[in-house]
């Protein structure tokens, strides 16, 4: 069985460099600045999209408590197809957007980086 408070120090973990990442790509500047100079990068929403990601399931976590890990896990794996569901829709619309698709597919990694520690495979 998963260990919560483990997994939970895991995605803090993962947190803590998604918002390092991110820092770095941002310049130290406010994202409403860099959009607002029109100077949004791939990496940029990339670890945007890890965060969001990582922060998400770390409240799917907290709510599910000390429940069934294999309960905790349906619940990982739907998000990670919410999310790859989402990527999928970006990289074959009429005219892609580099912006979006960088953004779910940091969503997709952090989620699968998450599947992995979760199941051992880390």
């Amino acid at each position: 069985m998963i260990n919560v408070t483990e997994l939970l120090a895991w995605l803090e973990q993962q947190i803590g460099r998604a918002e390092k990442d991110y820092a770095i790509h941002a310049g130290n500047q406010t994202a409403c600045q860099l959009h607002k100079d029109g100077r949004i990068t791939g990496g940029l929403k990339y670890d945007e999209g890890r965060l969001v990601a990582f922060t998400t399931l770390r409240r799917i976590v907290r709510k599910s408590g000390d429940g069934a890990a294999s309960a905790l896990l349906e619940h990982i794996e739907a998000e990670q197809a919410r999310w790859q569901t989402a990527l999928h829709t970006y990289q074959y619309a009429p005219q892609p957007s580099i912006p979006w698709i960088a953004y779910n597919q940091g969503g997709v990694d952090a989620l699968t980086a998450a599947l992995m520690h979760f199941t051992g495979q880390a």
